[in-house]
């Protein structure tokens, strides 16, 4: 009879040992996850204020390719006789200046 409660006595103390080791293992995995959702919610927070300035961004973009259309269609065609000539003959004219001094486009000399 002695044995046998040495037995379960030893029993008992191998499951309390377990128990001691699960519930440590059950703590270091709660402070796991408490560190994952914390970083989750860090990375989250990251997440959104690049996509606040993803969306800045394409506004200021759209506004820039706004402000080029306008200045695009201020521009003369091809077919606009105010068109300037810059690389025409009055470009060739401009650089043949005297004592090294060149006209600038639309100066008369």
């Amino acid at each position: 009879m002695l044995t046998e409660l040495e037995q379960l006595a030893a029993k008992i103390g191998r499951v309390l040992h377990h128990a001691d080791t699960l519930a440590a293992e059950n703590q270091r995995l709660r402070a796991e996850i408490d560190r994952l959702q914390n970083e989750a919610g860090q990375l989250r927070g990251e997440r959104e204020a690049m996509a606040a300035d993803r969306e800045l961004l394409n506004i200021k973009i759209e506004e820039a390719q706004l402000r080029i259309q306008s200045i695009l269609d201020k521009l003369p065609t091809a077919s606009d006789a105010r068109q300037l000539d810059l690389l025409g003959e009055s470009g060739a004219a401009g650089t043949t200046g005297t004592a090294g001094t060149q006209s600038a486009p639309g100066e008369h000399a």
